[in-house]
């Protein structure tokens, strides 16, 4: 019996190590559902903590209990073998005091059995009960229990209570809180201004959720915990009771009721008549006051269930009505940056735009650089060329001359050919034409050039050679003449639209 008992005691033990380190392990939720109220939750939890210290205290009582169930059946076992072993040694029992003396006092669930049964065996020897005073004893000893029970039990309903109690709390904050949210929603101003005027106001009914939720999870999980300890200890004390009407049974010799002893009849009395009436008033009382609160604990059941459903559905709204706004404001980011990436390449565009055109006009001037530096360097040429044709046009005009002297061609040495006049700079034939003006300044450069490009196309004879065998047609010379001066006037004419072209672009 003692070691079912101290099992029942290493169960609840196991229990609260449990409970200890769940909390340890889950500290910060714990702590977290404790600080949403903390007032009725320290409540619920002072009243766990009662309710775990009477049910161990219920169980460490049946020690007592335990060592007055053995004295009696010391005591029953000294009388039977008194018989034999008082013949023998008349000092035997005496033998037992040098063994250490166990202090029993007066039990508490077996104390008017204890009593009853003691003062029988010391006075008549032996044991003798009838039925219904067997009946009686045993069901003193279950009232004596269910009333331990009981109070373990009422603190287990307290419990619930305490958890119902938070759970009306934070729904009413959420009613009230959402009731005020829908009322004071802003339909004029803009989307961001309304969503962050909704999130901040959305802290109300998750904080009355969380009372809600926090009372009635510490409310419903104590009340499990204290059931399951106070279930050990009611197994604690029916091993007691169980050994106990065991060995009551086994030990007494049971009467009718015409061979009753008076004695037993005056001790039983006061116990059938008067006692077990009031006991048996008491045992309905609280039995219809455990009715009572049973059937309040079921309407209120179907109450918080009616609650937890509506609460169930203002949930689902709530999360649709945050999952569109927060699709609203995805919507609205990914629009932020599809303009941000559109303003960037445009920008990257007209950047590389802008540099294009600046690397164009650079190339554009740079080429017009180059370009007139190689017309600096072809006019620089041609007017060498020109030099030099000059002179060797004189050379020829004296060999002409020596040699009309010398063969006698006077005539053609006096009147040179037109063509060839005519594109000598500087001669008077130049605009002897009818009706043909002087050549202007850009003309006579481009005579010059002219004549540098006839001159490298024309061997040039040494000085002194015979000039008969260069026959040139003046018509030919003039026409080339012409069509060289009109390339070299439209190539002029292109490169100043290409350079004024090129400073309005810089």
């Amino acid at each position: 019996m003692r070691k079912q008992i101290k099992s029942q005691i290493y169960r609840m033990l196991i229990v609260v190590g449990l409970i200890v380190g769940l909390t340890a392990w889950q500290f910060d939720f714990v702590w977290e559902g404790v600080n949403s109220n903390i007032y009725l939750n320290m409540t619920i939890i002072g009243t766990f903590l009662f309710g775990a210290v009477l049910a161990f205290r219920v169980v460490f009582m049946l020690g007592n209990e335990v060592r007055a169930y053995d004295s009696l059946k010391e005591a029953y076992d000294d009388i039977q073998q008194d018989r034999e072993k008082g013949a023998e040694d008349p000092y035997w029992r005496h033998y037992r005091c040098l063994q250490p003396a166990v202090i029993v006092e007066r039990p508490r669930i077996l104390g008017h059995i204890y009593d009853l049964v003691y003062e029988e065996l010391m006075r008549t020897r032996r044991l003798q009960i009838s039925v219904s005073t067997l009946q009686n004893l045993i069901d003193g000893i279950d009232t004596r229990l269910s009333d331990d029970r009981s109070l373990l039990q009422y603190v287990t309903g307290l419990l619930v209570f305490l958890g119902l109690i938070g759970t009306f709390i934070g729904l009413m904050n959420m009613v009230g809180s959402v009731g005020g949210i829908i009322g004071g929603l802003d339909t004029t101003g803009s989307n961001s201004d309304a969503f962050s005027k909704l999130i901040s106001d959305l802290k109300g009914p998750l904080v009355g959720m969380a009372t809600g939720f926090s009372s009635s999870l510490f409310g419903l999980f104590t009340s499990l915990t204290l059931g399951l300890m106070g279930r050990f200890s009611s197994q604690a004390a029916n091993t007691l009771k169980i050994h106990f009407e065991a060995w009551l049974a086994n030990v007494s010799q049971i009467e009718t009721a015409d061979n009753e002893d008076p004695v037993m009849l005056g001790v039983r009395g006061p116990v059938d008549t008067e006692g077990l009436r009031k006991l048996s008033g008491a045992v309905a009382s609280v039995t219809a006051s455990f009715k009572e609160l049973r059937e309040h604990f079921g309407i209120t059941a179907e109450g918080i269930t009616s609650l937890a459903k509506t609460q169930v559905r203002q949930t689902g709204y709530l999360q649709r009505t945050a999952r569109h706004l927060q699709s609203i404001a995805d919507e609205q980011v990914n629009m932020d940056r599809k303009l941000s990436a559109t303003l960037e390449r445009m920008t990257d565009a007209l950047a590389k735009i802008e540099e294009r055109g600046r690397e164009q006009a650079d190339a554009m001037m740079e080429s017009n650089a180059k370009l007139a530096e190689r017309l600096e360097v072809a006019f620089e040429q041609f007017a060498e060329i020109l030099k030099q044709s000059e002179a060797d046009e004189d050379d020829r005009d004296d060999g002409d001359e020596a040699a009309g002297n010398a063969g006698g061609h006077a005539a053609t040495a006096s009147n040179p050919p037109d063509g060839i006049e005519r594109r000598r700079p500087g001669s008077p034939m130049r605009a002897t034409s009818a009706g043909e003006e002087p050549a202007p300044d850009d003309e006579r450069d481009d005579d010059a050039a002219l004549a540098a490009t006839g001159t490298d196309d024309m061997p040039i004879p040494p000085a002194g050679a015979d000039m008969a065998p260069m026959h040139t047609d003046a018509a030919d010379i003039d026409r080339g003449y012409e069509m060289a001066m009109r390339r070299l006037r439209a190539y002029r004419k292109e490169l100043g639209a290409d350079e004024q072209n090129g400073g309005d672009r810089s």
